[in-house]
């Protein structure tokens, strides 16, 4: 069965900044910056806040739903890896 719309939210601490152009992301730090390209997978990156980024998946089933956590959990050691 697919799911319309799934999403997941990541945070973003003080002193990091974050971009996304065509599902590249780029983090910058107090130690540097890192980036990683996502653009194997159908998803959407959006930025609702300045402290917030937002990974959507439509009409995905099973196992694209589970990409949204291994999305979010690379962009979350991204952030660790520049804090």
């Amino acid at each position: 069965m697919k799911h319309i719309c799934k999403d997941d939210v990541v945070n973003i601490p003080e002193g990091v900044t974050v971009e996304v152009k065509a599902r590249q992301v780029r983090v910058t730090g107090p130690r540097g910056t890192l980036s990683r390209d996502l653009r194997h997978i159908q998803m959407d990156i959006q930025r609702p806040s300045k402290s917030q980024l937002r990974v959507i998946v439509w009409k995905g089933g099973r196992k694209h739903i589970a990409c949204i956590r291994t999305v979010c959990s690379h962009i979350d050691n991204l952030i660790k890896g520049v804090t």
